[in-house]
């Protein structure tokens, strides 16, 4: 009985913590735009003129015909990588699919101030590399290049995860049949692992969409202006005018957000599971042949052009005095003398991002916990709500979040009436809303591979439910729990599309700094590529931790 009332207890809690930061503020947000008349009169003003826009009926066309562009070159890019790493004898491809993921743990943002320092039409590294302005990265080609070669990597783990837990036999007796690869890819392989492909094309679309960095460091000086950056413009007008205006363009893109995450979930949950299961019988890989040291060649360009290169571009603007000078005397570390010791905002931005992803990695890892432990391991009715509810922050773009956090708490909390906007309590409420259905998923599955034969052993012999949480699943659910803790750590560290609405004066974050370096602040780019290189090199030795920790499981 009283193990009974716990978990009831704490499903009640988690049900008001989830509605209170995951429900309420899209509540608000919708009730702020289409009752902004006189004394909260029904009013649809605001959505009448966003529609009614030609710049905002532009920015919604450039955002779908962007975002699906950037899917579709993602899933060119996806789908060869995905066959390759696990349908042949390629040597080393456990290393080639950690290299071709990599770019999932790298913020676009970065990706797009590389390229800029790589192919932007001025002083652009490869252009004045080769004395000729062959590239000019301020396009909707350049755009939708940076998107897709970081979004590419949704899909690639979408197709190889469904892929490695496919049941082999079918291909197996179209090659004793004599159907050749291809055939049986795109026969037997593709429509069954289809549902995969689909969920991995339609979170790219959504990322796309959700997208602040990219469109604004490339998109804008081409005057490809998206949702996210009016959302942003409007925003920033400083008006209860622009907030609605801002609000308006922000429920489109929370309707398409909640269409893409509801047609996603039906996808998923179709019937596609009967040829795939989580234990098969060993793959039989294709022999390459004398094709290795082929393919391995242009995937290793494939690598460098991708991920390589834009770090090396990095770097070198990073060391360099003056831009695109190739020279060895103009090669130094002054730039990183500059930014950490000579901007007065660095130490307060590293602090400041330090603080917010510690706290709330470590807050949303122990609610997630919590809620999945309830949801995995209990019969509770009512409990499916804690991940519905928890689904819809995280598919929800970054400045939609942002902005319902300002319109709900501004004022205060729970009745509390504090001054919540501009603070970094406000910032950590919207990255705890954010990342922790990431914790959710990450420690539910670690839980689901804990037999419940512990726990019942342990009230056997009498132990309490909080002892058995304490004593059994902690213990056991330790990698996954460092998992979920550095998985959450590294994306809020260098978070900018929610931090830039949400950050005020003194609020300087790791992200938002770095975007204010590029865009206003660093003639030079040299500060902006430092910031940068330094959110790469810690991401990196997090993934490492991460492996290390996880023995393999968790990390790229």
């Amino acid at each position: 009985m009283s193990k009974l009332f716990n978990q009831k207890f704490i499903l009640s809690f988690s049900i008001l913590v989830l509605i209170t930061f995951c429900l309420y503020p899209f509540c608000v947000l919708i009730g702020k735009v289409i009752f902004s008349g006189a004394d909260g009169a029904f009013n649809l003003h605001y959505v009448q003129k966003a529609f009614l826009s030609k710049s905002t009926f532009s920015a919604i066309t450039n955002t779908l015909w962007v975002s699906l562009a950037s899917a579709l070159f993602s899933t060119l890019l996806a789908i060869p990588l995905s066959w390759v790493l696990t349908r042949t004898n390629l040597p080393k491809a456990g290393v080639w699919r950690s290299l071709f993921c990599l770019p999932y743990a790298i913020p676009p943002y970065i990706g797009a101030i590389a390229w800029i320092y790589l192919a932007n039409p001025s002083n652009g590294l490869i252009n004045e590399l080769f004395g000729v302005k062959l590239f000019n990265i301020y396009s909707s080609g350049g755009l939708i290049w940076v998107m897709g070669s970081f979004f590419y990597t949704f899909i690639l783990l979408s197709l190889s995860s469904a892929l490695d837990r496919m049941d082999p036999s079918l291909e197996e007796a179209a090659r004793l049949s004599g159907a050749g690869p291809f055939r049986i890819f795109f026969q037997i392989t593709l429509p069954i692992v289809w549902p995969s492909l689909m969920s991995g094309v339609l979170l790219v679309i959504l990322a796309a969409a959700a997208s602040f960095g990219v469109p604004a460091l490339i998109g804008n000086p081409a005057g490809i202006y998206l949702m996210t950056t009016k959302i942003y413009t409007y925003q920033k007008m400083g008006s209860l005018s622009g907030i609605y205006q801002s609000g308006a363009i922000s429920i489109i893109l929370l309707i398409l957000a909640i269409i893409i995450l509801v047609v996603n979930q039906k996808i998923l949950s179709r019937d596609h599971f009967k040829t795939i299961s989580g234990k098969t019988s060993r793959h039989s890989l294709i022999d390459l042949g004398k094709w290795k040291a082929v393919i391995s060649f242009f995937l290793a360009i494939f690598i460098f052009i991708l991920f390589i290169l834009p770090i090396l571009g990095i770097a070198f603007t990073a060391l360099s005095k003056i831009q695109g000078k190739f020279e060895l005397s103009n090669l130094g570390l002054q730039n990183f003398y500059k930014v950490f010791f000579e901007v007065n905002e660095t130490p307060r931005a590293f602090r400041n991002s330090l603080v917010l992803a510690f706290v709330v990695a470590t807050v949303a890892t122990f609610f997630g916990m919590i809620m999945s432990y309830i949801n995995v391991k209990t019969r509770i009715k009512g409990r499916s709500l804690i991940e519905i509810f928890a689904s819809l922050p995280y598919a929800t773009p970054g400045t939609v979040l942002a902005l319902a956090f300002i319109l709900s708490f501004s004022g205060g909390i729970w009745g509390i009436k504090i001054a919540l906007y501009n603070t970094l309590f406000m910032i950590g409420l919207a990255y705890f809303a954010k990342y922790l259905n990431f914790a959710i998923r990450t420690t539910g599955d670690g839980f689901g591979q804990i037999d419940d034969c512990l726990s019942e052993a342990a009230r056997v012999s009498g132990a309490s439910w909080g002892t058995t949480l304490t004593t059994i699943w902690f213990p056991l659910m330790k990698p996954a729990l460092v998992a979920s803790w550095f998985l959450i750590f590294m994306p809020a560290f260098s978070e900018l599309t929610m931090t830039i609405l949400l950050t005020g004066p003194g609020l300087e974050t790791m992200g938002t700094l770095l975007f204010q370096l590029q865009e206003y602040g660093d003639a030079s780019g040299g500060g902006a590529a430092v910031l940068s290189l330094t959110v790469i090199v810690a991401v990196g030795i997090i993934n490492i931790f991460v492996k290390v920790l996880s023995k393999g499981k968790y990390g790229l």
